[in-house]
């Protein structure tokens, strides 16, 4: 296939990967509370102290709510709109990785196998179409690793001229500061991104691998590198600097939630990520054969080069194992070197007579199942596995009557943010058992797990008046799946004040005076 084809293909394959049927998907937590906080920044006007259901959110740095607040002012309530911005950071996670791969070998048919695992992975495609922080730190990330190839190698880089025939060991015209600057700005919009997330799962083993078997020369990089670093420490941490200035206490609390997260949340042994392959679909069979580093490295015509992607590889896999919290969704910078370890496994069977032609259609067959799949089935699989019962909260946003009514739940209950994220609003926490707070926020409506009756005292409740809203179910899933949970079943009241007797009696007594009036007229 000629490479202007080739090329052709890949884009519509990455348009479609990351931009056709976008709002398929139904949204998930993670999304619910980047969009609530993003929603939150632009109502309130808070961008450097964002807050999620009106409670400060410090735990994630603020770039991705940044760009979901200005997505948010172009189309508010709009998931389409919102899901955009990770489908643009997609693709240039994909453009990165394509320049990347063809860096390292100077091969156009690697770099083309490489972005087509790529985007046939189930991470990749899934995260692309999340409005979630993830796919902005690994996209940075690849950019920055990409210049730093740049910077480290482009002085004693050799490469095959595919075109010509030959192969050149000569130096590359360098650019140093260009590569290491650009590096450090995109390192540093990667830490704004998701932390320190993206440096330790897919920066620290590529300089691991770097270190351990492809070490640079260093003549006249010291000084760039240590600039990048300036730079990326800048850019990172300035936010972190403002918020311990100027919210110490709120900042360090964070600080120890989030480090107890790390160590005591979804804690899993160190052999969870045995299974990590089984994520490539089917591509685990190729993701296992290109492990078997002996057999390959007297086949493949880069031995070098595939054991330094293979290495980086299993570092990351080693180094995700060490942390206490696994989900299997952190596996997902690992999808660069899966997908050019594979790569390397594909151009083989593509040089062999035997298999050329089975692997190349193979390969654009898979490529072509998830086209149609993105294309035409994303809608109905999402139909088909949904709640057939979903009765969402999201209709209260219709009724003009609650415009401007506060929403509250029990304090002593769990709230979903998922609810907020559908109701379009704060729900704030309220002692149903205080009658003082109860009548000093009417009107005003409650979001509650079990009827109202059940949750505030009768005392209290006497002296309202209520109105049913309705009994929702925001469950994404059907009752008989194990993701099925009660905190989705809520009811919703609006609460008056009710009137007092003596104003009911005053009013009696008026009515009789009008009529003896109308009466003594006639």
């Amino acid at each position: 296939m000629k490479s202007r084809n080739t090329i052709f293909l890949l884009i519509i394959f990455c348009i479609t990967t990351f931009f056709v049927n976008r709002s398929a998907l139904p949204t998930d937590i993670m999304e619910s509370r980047n969009i609530v906080t993003a929603r939150e920044i632009v109502s309130d006007g808070n961008w450097l102290l964002p807050t999620m259901n009106g409670e400060l959110r410090l735990e994630k740095p603020p770039l991705p709510t940044w760009v979901a607040g200005l997505m948010e002012m172009v189309a508010p309530n709009n998931l389409s709109v919102q899901r955009f911005a990770p489908a643009v950071m997609g693709l240039i996670w994909t453009l990165f990785l394509f320049l990347t791969a063809k860096y390292l070998t100077r091969r156009n048919d690697f770099a083309v196998n490489t972005v087509l695992v790529f985007l046939t992975l189930y991470n990749v495609v899934l995260m692309g179409r999340s409005a979630t922080w993830d796919i902005y730190c690994h996209s940075f990330m690849m950019g920055a690793i990409y210049f730093f190839l740049r910077g480290f190698y482009d002085d004693d880089h050799g490469f095959y001229e595919e075109d010509q025939g030959f192969y050149y060991e000569g130096p590359l015209h360098t650019h140093k500061w260009r590569w290491f600057l650009l590096a450090g700005l995109f390192m540093g919009l990667s830490f704004e991104s998701k932390g320190p997330v993206s440096f330790y799962a897919l920066l620290l083993p590529f300089i691991l691998t770097v270190i351990l078997l492809r070490k640079p020369r260093m003549k006249g990089k010291w000084g760039p590198l240590c600039i990048s670093i300036l730079i990326c420490l800048v850019l990172g941490g300035w936010w972190y600097i403002y918020l311990l200035t100027y919210h110490p206490e709120a900042t360090e609390y964070v600080i120890h939630k989030e480090s107890a997260a790390w160590s005591g949340h979804n804690v899993r042994p160190w052999y969870y990520y045995w299974r990590f392959f089984l994520e490539g679909g089917l591509w685990a069979p190729f993701i296992l054969a290109a492990l078997v580093i002996p057999f390959w490295r007297k086949r493949i015509s880069q031995p070098k080069k595939y054991v330094s992607v293979v290495v980086w590889m299993l570092l990351q896999l080693v180094l995700l194992s060490c942390m206490p919290e696994k989900k299997m969704r952190y596996l997902l910078p690992m999808a660069p070197t899966v997908a050019m370890s594979v790569a390397f496994v594909l151009v083989w069977l593509e040089t062999q007579s035997k298999h050329r032609k089975l692997s190349q259609v193979f390969v654009w067959i898979y490529a072509g199942i998830f086209f149609i799949a993105e294309l035409f089935f994303l809608r109905p699989v999402g139909k088909l596995f949904g709640n057939p019962n979903e009765h969402s909260i999201n209709a209260v946003c219709t009724m003009s009557s609650l415009d401007h009514v506060p929403f509250y739940y029990n304090e002593k209950e769990e709230l979903r943010i998922e609810l907020v994220y559908e109701a379009r609003r704060k729900i704030l926490p309220l002692d149903l058992n205080n009658a003082t707070k109860v009548m000093g926020s009417l009107p005003c409506v409650i979001v509650s797990q079990k009827p109202l009756a059940d949750e505030m005292p009768l005392t209290i409740l006497n002296k309202l008046d209520t109105v049913s809203i309705g009994c929702f179910d925001d469950n994404k899933h059907p009752r008989k799946d194990s993701h099925y949970s009660s905190l989705f079943l809520n009811h919703v009241t609006l609460l008056k004040a009710k009137q007092s007797k003596i104003l009911e009696k005053d009013i009696s007594v008026r009515s009789k005076v009008n009529k003896s009036v109308k009466k003594e007229k006639k």
